[in-house]
């Protein structure tokens, strides 16, 4: 019997807006502590469809000769809004249409979101009280996607908000020591990406850095490595790329992160993994 696969059954959902623009999305605004997340600013009051991949973007937080390193939640529910993806490092984030090299962060995540859902997002930063833009794309609808799909991402490596766990990459192209992101996982997951940003930084020097995903002991073994460049204007884009890498890797496993850098390591730089379940 011949399979004719179906037509037509992805749908997309977005806050772009159909006008051009250098905000696109929705404007979010940091607390008015640098620790703490400010008032969840509404994406979606409900989704129009269920859902099975979820892509954000976040625009415009980085801004010369400032610190702006910060950490934003996705949230879903109500009033009471329970956090779907917590401490996406957002900071040093540049505008959509920069031309000073200095982009946009996103990451794309195999998510299951109910039709009808609210979505929202809440933000804290070293820019305290400071908006910022987050774009987002639901895809979905009808169908079956030819993909796992979860439910909720788990953020491992996170210290005092807004920053994650301390990485120090090998300079001038080698690899750096591998740093522990968690000593065991809370549960089971099948999909990872990173989130990097600049440690408080105002005087950021241009750098592209390459950064793994290790799982296991001693040994780790790299399951993923992604990009991301660092600007003289405060900036840092990625990852570069924004999918997340697919492997089981099951409770209770030591997860960990290094990195090289194409230069000296004049700057720090913080870093977490988003794992999918």
């Amino acid at each position: 019997m011949l399979w004719v696969p179906q037509k037509g059954v992805l749908r997309v959902q977005h806050n772009a807006g159909s006008v051009g623009t250098l905000t696109p999305g929705t404007s979010v605004t940091t607390g008015a502590s640098t620790n703490t997340k400010g008032t969840p600013a509404e994406i979606f009051s409900a989704t129009n469809f269920a859902s099975f991949w979820m892509t954000i973007i976040a625009t415009g937080y980085g801004a010369g000769g400032v610190a702006s390193d910060g950490a934003m939640d996705i949230l879903i529910g109500a009033a009471t809004e329970e956090v779907l993806i917590p401490n996406l490092l957002m900071g040093e984030c540049g505008n959509v249409g920069d031309n000073t090299e200095g982009g946009f962060k996103r990451w794309d995540f195999p998510l299951y979101t109910p039709a009808g859902s609210r979505i929202a997002v809440q933000a804290a930063g070293r820019r305290t009280s400071t908006a910022f833009n987050v774009v987002m794309y639901l895809h979905g609808g009808n169908g079956s996607p030819p993909f796992r799909v979860g439910s909720k991402v788990t953020t491992y490596g996170m210290g005092t908000v807004p920053n994650g766990t301390a990485i120090t990459p090998g300079a001038n192209g080698a690899e750096g020591s591998w740093a522990q992101i968690a000593a065991a996982t809370s549960e089971d997951h099948f999909a990872f990406l990173p989130s990097f940003q600049v440690t408080n930084d105002s005087i950021i020097l241009n750098r592209v850095l390459s950064l793994e995903i290790g799982v296991g002991a001693a040994t780790e073994e790299s399951i993923g490595e992604w990009l991301f460049s660092a600007h003289a204007n405060e900036l840092v884009h990625g990852p570069m790329d924004s999918t997340p890498v697919f492997q089981d890797v099951p409770a209770g496993t030591r997860l960990s992160m290094r990195a090289s850098n194409n230069a000296t390591n004049s700057d720090s730089y913080n870093a977490v993994i988003h794992a999918v379940s």
